[in-house]
């Protein structure tokens, strides 16, 4: 999630274990805790490749966490004794663990396994962004932070702890549900695929990107919670396979393919190679972009895997999100704007 609902959410963790003690300073220090793990980004790699795997690796580890909480707490108990050991430790490691947990369920992909290597886990139930589940943590913030002694801001406190947690419960209902749905949907439309990812639009739960991969093909399709017994409909793309062939040198995109878990396609672009994140954004526009090529006389010469840039109206892409929410005639229409 964006960092400031990290912190928001690290204020709503720490309360609930030393509140009743020290409810301020509760709140300062676990908006300070919770947003540790993202610090992250301000290391410098090697290539944009390396930025965006490594992001979300080390830092929020729950092994590593597991294993600094009790050293750091020690810290903390010197430098400001304002809680004991235990209530330190409990603090620290809950909000650090929360964090990771939190960023797990969006779906760019979080290392809680590090130094362990398994595919990061990338639930993809919430978007990276949702006023939904920050705004009751902003309103028990705010709380505390204007009358802390005051009983009803306990209970608002508190009570975004549980809302917020319950909403990401119905992220993951509504997402098994469009899930069961698809699969229902591709059964009967007797589309092959390899595997399925399925994800939040901008900003809320009520609408699922759907991507279905195949070898050599992707579909995208949306479903709303509103839809009924609309029919689904699959938009079929080229996923570039045979120009995995030409890489002289396929490190990199072995690296995209674990990090993505196979959500990626390939393309040419004049005489450049390109990987795309199929993850993030919605056709055609997509956040992460790689070259890993360029053809120069018949020969693929290996480049940096440089992060480019794509063009996007996220105006009129909130814009087609919001009304399709409610209409699933809405999908007849680019999302860019244009028929």
């Amino acid at each position: 999630m964006d960092t400031i609902t990290q912190a928001l959410l690290g204020s709503a963790v720490a309360y609930s274990v030393a509140g009743r003690k020290a409810p301020r300073a509760s709140i300062f220090y676990g908006a300070t805790f919770g947003i540790l793990p993202d610090l992250d980004v301000f290391i410098q790699y090697a290539n944009d490749l390396d930025t965006m795997t490594l992001h979300r690796s080390w830092t929020h580890s729950w092994l590593m966490q597991s294993l600094l909480a009790p050293i750091v707490a020690r810290l903390m108990c010197k430098l400001a004794p304002v809680f004991d050991f235990r209530r330190w430790f409990m603090l620290i490691w809950l909000v650090w663990v929360t964090h990771s947990g939190l960023d797990a369920m969006t779906v760019y992909g979080t290392q809680l396994f590090w130094p362990f290597m398994p595919p990061p886990v990338s639930i993809g139930s919430i978007f990276i962004i949702d006023p939904i589940y920050s705004l009751p943590l902003v309103a028990g913030f705010l709380a505390i932070l204007i009358a802390a002694q005051n009983r009803l801001s306990h209970f608002i406190m508190l009570g975004a702890l549980i809302l917020t947690t319950a909403y990401l419960g119905w992220s993951l209902g509504a997402q098994h549900w469009v899930t069961r749905q698809t699969q229902q949907a591709l059964a009967e439309q007797q589309i092959e695929y390899q595997h399925i990812k399925i994800t939040p639009a901008p900003l809320n739960t009520l609408l699922w990107r759907i991507v279905v991969i195949d070898e050599a093909v992707y579909y995208e399709a949306f479903r709303s919670v509103f839809d009924g017994d609309a029919a689904f409909r699959f938009t079929q793309y080229e996923r570039g396979s045979e120009l995995k062939g030409l890489l002289p040198d396929q490190s990199d995109l072995e690296r995209l393919d674990w990090f993505t878990q196979n959500n990626f396609k390939l393309q040419q672009l004049e005489n450049i190679i390109l990987a795309t994140d199929l993850r993030m954004g919605m056709e055609p526009a997509y956040f992460f972009r790689f070259q890993l090529a360029r053809i120069e006389n018949d020969e693929v010469i290996t480049l940096p895997p440089k992060q480019l840039s794509m063009p996007r109206n996220a105006i009129n892409g909130l814009y087609w999100v919001w009304q399709r929410i409610w209409d699933d005639q809405a999908e007849l229409i680019n999302k860019n704007g244009s028929e």
